[in-house]
């Protein structure tokens, strides 16, 4: 059976000359930079210079200001209702009251991106509280020479902290030399006592203690304005790189890019084809539910498929694809017999929710 498209990619221009084989990748992201860091130069760009929101990549700016401070790292602070996100209004597993020491509140912000921390830590950095924090924050970017940065708070979720991939490369650079970023940006996990309550978290960032993936900063960002956007510092056999993608539409299409990325620069081909995933479909409530095998053979995941009336009916065999991790697996075509003639599935953009294996 041939495999399905995937995705509509655009162009991205290799700069110079760099152990790569075969054309550049082609990126989701709207906006690309990979810089090396030993030539001091970028490999690879596409629309560097494109101001563009930043989401969560902004609290790597928060980390290295409130760390500027030299703050005591075991003191406690208290999560306010100052802190609830009344913007976006995200949801958080920090209730109001919760009480950690400011190194666990910077620990849970950069690792699994919780916005109530780093909203406590910099409401409590300095004198003047959060206005006198973003201003020292925009200093601190003026000072790195992020020319196209603004920062209107401290945790990302304003549509106006802005900035451009070749900003951010400059900003997660830096951020690469503070031990403690460096620590909890390369997590994979943790587990965090919250109140009577010991929870999980994960890292944002799928690639982070991936075999292979020897990774020294990495930090995600999402809002609706911002897209998917990921900076990440690694170490590959050609030397350390910063990569920087703004503004992918999914969480599949940036963990693509990476590894589309991270293939062309050790001279393989640059395309990925995601992994393909059999399916069969059943009703669940107003759901039709899709319980997919991996063709592998490994364990099931779950997909969300549509509404009923469209396009996947209870006993219709179905293909999914996902990313090479098995994240952010959606449908793309499906039959209604067992026969492997699949036709493209015309459901529109988001009538399909989309789960992780």
């Amino acid at each position: 059976m041939k495999k399905l498209a995937t995705l509509l990619l655009l162009a991205v221009a290799p700069l110079g000359a760099h152990a790569t084989s075969g054309p550049a990748p082609m990126l989701h992201a709207k906006s690309a930079v990979v810089y090396d860091i030993n030539a001091h130069k970028a490999l690879l760009e596409k629309n560097p210079d494109e101001v563009m929101p930043l989401a969560s990549m902004t609290k790597l700016m928060t980390a290295m200001v409130a760390l500027d401070q030299n703050p005591a790292l075991d003191e406690t602070l208290v999560v306010s209702g100052e802190d609830v996100d009344h913007l976006k209004h995200s949801a958080s597993r920090v209730p109001v009251g919760t009480q950690l020491e400011r190194k666990e509140m910077l620990r849970l912000a950069l690792m699994s991106s919780e916005n109530r921390s780093a909203s406590a830590v910099s409401r409590n950095a300095l004198p003047g509280g959060l206005p006198t924090f973003v201003a020292s924050m925009n200093q601190k970017a003026q000072a790195l020479g992020m020319t196209h940065t603004h920062f209107d708070d401290s945790t990302g979720l304003s549509p106006q902290n802005v900035s451009t991939a070749n900003d951010v490369v400059k900003m997660a650079d830096a951020a690469s030399h503070y031990a403690l970023i460096h620590q909890f940006t390369t997590l994979t996990h943790y587990d965090e006592d919250v109140g009577t309550r010991k929870l999980s978290y994960h890292n944002s960032d799928p690639m982070v203690g991936r075999p292979g993936w020897d990774i020294q900063l990495s930090k995600t960002g999402f809002t609706n304005e911002a897209g998917r956007c990921v900076v990440v510092k690694v170490n590959m056999p050609t030397g350390p790189v910063v990569i920087a993608l703004m503004g992918a539409d999914t969480s599949g299409g940036r963990s693509s890019d990476m590894i589309a990325i991270r293939n062309w620069l050790e001279g393989k081909p640059a395309t990925f084809a995601p992994r393909l995933f059999y399916a069969g479909a059943k009703t669940g409530g107003r759901h039709a539910i899709i319980a997919a095998r991996a063709a592998s053979g490994r364990k099931p995941v779950m997909l969300a498929s549509a509404r009923p009336g469209h396009g996947v009916r209870t006993g219709h065999v179905a293909i999914a694809q996902a990313t090479e991790r098995s994240s952010n697996i959606r449908l793309v075509a499906y039959s209604g017999r067992s026969a492997p003639r699949f036709h493209p599935h015309k459901a529109k953009s988001g009538k399909h929710r989309r789960y992780s294996a």
